[in-house]
């Protein structure tokens, strides 16, 4: 059964510390922690049958805002938000305070329009880390691999459009702080567990594990402009048994890319089989991007990636934790280290 334990909280607005003046009237935070694309986010709703909140406390949009939270055991930072969305709700009163992480500045969310010509992805990243005085971390090398003949935004936001491009090859991509982050799956999924969680400290879980193919590899296809031919690339994984060849179009340029959207569209497959979410004890460690060990649960036990976390704080209740998972598994290693070649045009 789950440990209800007590909360620990510290509130920030605007660089003044706030906790001893509105500790007392705070009903529920929510910190949402996530690996890829989204933005984190937090939200506080206070109890305000006083009116307080809806009249001289009342904050400002775009005020700064600074939380941790935890228990005794710990606290976790939550990082920087700025005060995007102001919600009421009645009977009886509660003042919500919605916040997205600061470094997600607003001009990154603002769409715009550009095209890339004979660059690197690693050159394109860097064009917009300038852009926003970011430094680029994490594994960079295959982004300088890859290289872009011409790749054009069209009315996206800066951050929609690197992470879609992120994604069609396979790279996990995040703006933290002043980082512009870029991970390969693989390279977290070999990091060991941090902690080990057995069905017993569970308080709700579920699981799920999809029925799909069994792929031992992929061909790329990509017709050509002009011509009556396709271009064809052949992934193998290697992988012993039965099972089909997963067909890809796409408008790959070259062999590189080809093997990357590749790669990236398998690796999808096989995260797509399993995944699941359960809720714990809350713990400062459990955050997106480490891998924990689940036990007590059949077939379901073993190795798993956190894809995102959810850490609430309730006076009342408690901290608890939050998760979204999905499961590794050794058929990706296979993925990676696949043998690749291109299809002579018949």
């Amino acid at each position: 059964m789950e440990t209800v334990k007590k909360s620990i909280a510290e509130i920030i607005i605007a660089g003044k510390n706030v906790t001893g003046d509105v500790g007392r009237y705070l009903s529920k935070i929510t910190y949402n922690d996530r690996l890829e694309y989204e933005s984190d986010d937090i939200s506080l709703s206070f109890e305000d049958t006083s009116g307080k909140w809806q009249g001289t406390w009342y904050p400002q949009q775009g005020d700064s805002l600074k939380v941790k939270v935890g228990d005794t055991g710990g606290m976790l930072d939550c990082g920087l938000f700025v005060i995007d969305e102001i919600e009421l709700n009645f009977p009886p009163d509660i003042l919500t305070v919605k916040g997205i992480a600061a470094s997600v500045m607003k001009s990154l969310r603002t769409k715009n329009s550009k095209a890339f010509e004979e660059q690197t992805l690693r050159d394109i990243a860097s064009y917009f880390a300038d852009k926003y005085k970011l430094k680029i971390v994490g594994n960079t090398g295959n982004l300088q691999k890859i290289e872009i003949e011409r790749k054009t935004q069209d009315r996206q936001t800066d951050l929609s459009f690197l992470a879609t491009l992120a994604k069609e090859y396979g790279i996990i991509f995040s703006v933290r702080g002043g980082w512009m982050i870029f991970l390969e799956v693989e390279d977290l999924e070999r990091r060991d567990p941090i902690l080990t969680i057995p069905r017993s400290a569970m308080s709700r879980a579920r699981f799920r594990d999809k029925t799909s193919e069994i792929y031992i590899g992929a061909v790329i296809h990509k017709r050509n402009a002009g011509k009556n031919d396709t271009s064809k690339w052949s992934i193998i994984t290697g992988e012993e048994g039965e099972g089909d060849l997963l067909v890809i179009d796409t408008d790959a340029e070259n062999g590189e890319q080809a093997r990357a959207q590749g790669k990236a569209a398998l690796k999808n497959k096989v995260k797509e089989k399993y995944s699941g979410s359960i809720t714990v004890p809350g713990n400062v460690k459990l955050v997106s991007g480490v891998n924990i060990n689940l036990t007590g649960i059949g077939q379901f036990s073993g190795k798993w990636l956190i894809v995102s976390s959810s850490h609430s704080v309730e006076p009342s209740g408690g901290y608890t934790t939050s998760l979204d998972v999905h499961k590794v598994v050794t058929v990706s290693e296979k993925i990676y280290k696949s043998e690749f070649y291109q299809i002579p045009t018949v």
